[in-house]
């Protein structure tokens, strides 16, 4: 938990310090941005389909953390990331909605790995990329954890 408060309060001190006209760091916050609303979706069904309040209560929290993320790249971006409300898919079976959440963290952490790698070392836009993927794999182990349990009964 202490490393997702650290990695959005690191990315909000980012967010705030990129001068407005930083065309890299605008570009790919918009992707970012967008990658994180794919998660968002797919963690607000996850959070909907728990069957369980202690589950409810962790799922809602990440996706707080998530959405969180989105509102910070949006305040600087507005007219480039949509702070528009995400929508939850319906899914009402926990296991489906789970390996949903999994498969789409997987995938983004993949792009936005491969996208922190070209990015100058040091960069602002480096460091924003990197604190979205390591919020993301904090989540991944988390949702990877409910799995595991709700396999092991």
């Amino acid at each position: 938990m202490e490393a997702r408060t650290e990695a959005l309060q690191r990315i909000m001190e980012i967010v705030e310090s990129v001068p407005e006209t930083e065309t890299t760091f605008i570009s790919i916050a918009t992707v970012v941005g967008g990658v994180l609303r794919n998660v968002l979706s797919a963690e607000k069904t996850a959070a909907s389909a728990t069957i369980s309040l202690a589950q409810r209560t962790q799922m809602e929290q990440m996706r707080n953390e998530t959405s969180e993320m989105i509102e910070a790249l949006g305040v600087i971006l507005p007219e480039r990331v949509s702070l528009k409300k995400v929508e939850a898919e319906k899914e009402p079976s926990w296991w489906f909605a789970l390996s949903e959440v999994n498969h789409v963290l997987e995938e983004s952490i993949d792009q936005l790995s491969t996208l922190v790698s070209q990015q100058e070392k040091g960069s602002a836009v480096r460091d924003l990329i990197a604190q979205a993927v390591r919020l993301m794999r904090e989540h991944y182990n988390v949702y990877m954890e409910e799995a595991r349990n709700w396999m092991d009964g």
